[in-house]
């Protein structure tokens, strides 16, 4: 894999320059916070600069690569010409690439927050994007790092949190600007029970994560189940006529890890999720 990134990266534009971003995968490079951070950026190969495209950040878990999620979503990229954004994570001490998910963080304590803007900034100047239709997922540390981003930042119209859930650290959602979420997460995870999984880190559960953003919304009906694929359990937290969605979309018998066929599933629910989903415009439910 590195060889073949090696060999793309010389015939790619680099963030570096001021050059427009084209059709297919570029490898972007930026400067920030005393790093130079890489990421994949792939446009649909039918992109023209007269349409605005939606965006989705994938920020791999702890470990990961930037190409796990780069691969992962490229499917939505041919499905709904989404623009797909995949960061590396830096390494830390013990060589352990994540994301500063909260202040303090063991595994990152890097402007990652400062990160995203400055990528959107620079999507911005160099590709045709709907800043309205902004989203994020990620997966275990990445999925902590995407509530990070909701509680600090109103950038995204919706995030998508997969194998993950939400430090139990104040403050707590209050007065923060609506936004929808998906939590995609294994019955089995020990993260969807929540409780303390590393020493000092503690966790709201599944549905306590999901119950604390309804508070933050105003919601106040009694959470309901959706139909859904066999295996798969979605509850919706909120009133039908709500224009913000929160789902916790639970994978029964399932732990941190989903199978192939799993994730294919979720990131196909999440990408028409995210489609419902935008800054300016009322969710069609």
């Amino acid at each position: 894999m590195k060889s073949f990134i090696a060999f793309i990266s010389a015939f790619l534009p680099s963030a570096l320059s001021a050059d427009m971003l084209n059709a297919g995968t570029s490898l972007v490079k930026i400067q920030h916070d005393g790093h130079q951070r890489e990421m994949l950026v792939r446009l649909p190969e039918s992109y023209t600069t007269k349409k605005s495209y939606p965006v989705i950040f994938g920020f791999h878990g702890a470990g990961g690569p930037k190409e796990g999620y780069h691969r992962q979503l490229e499917h939505l990229v041919h499905k709904h010409d989404f623009i797909s954004v995949s960061p590396q994570g830096i390494s830390n001490a013990r060589g352990i690439t994540g994301w500063n998910g909260f202040e303090g963080h063991r595994i990152s304590n890097t402007d990652d927050v400062g990160l995203v803007r400055k990528i959107i900034t620079h999507l911005k100047k160099n590709a045709s994007i709907d800043e309205n239709r902004v989203y994020a997922t990620g997966g275990s540390s990445g999925a902590i790092f995407c509530f990070r981003l909701a509680m600090e930042t109103n950038l995204f119209a919706a995030i998508a949190p997969m194998r993950g859930a939400m430090i139990k650290r104040p403050p707590a959602p209050k007065n923060r600007p609506k936004i929808s979420i998906l939590l995609v997460c294994g019955s089995n995870d020990p993260l969807f029970k929540g409780g303390e999984q590393a020493r000092g880190e503690v966790f709201y559960s599944a549905q306590q994560t999901m119950q604390v953003w309804a508070k933050n919304h105003g919601y106040e009906h009694s959470p309901r189940n959706l139909e859904a694929e066999e295996g798969i359990k979605i509850t919706h937290f909120g009133s039908r006529k709500a224009d913000h969605e929160l789902l916790l979309y639970a994978v029964e018998d399932t732990g941190h890890r989903l199978g192939r066929g799993q994730m294919r599933l979720a990131l196909d629910f999440m990408g028409k999720f995210f489609l419902r989903h935008s800054k300016s415009v009322t969710s069609k439910k």
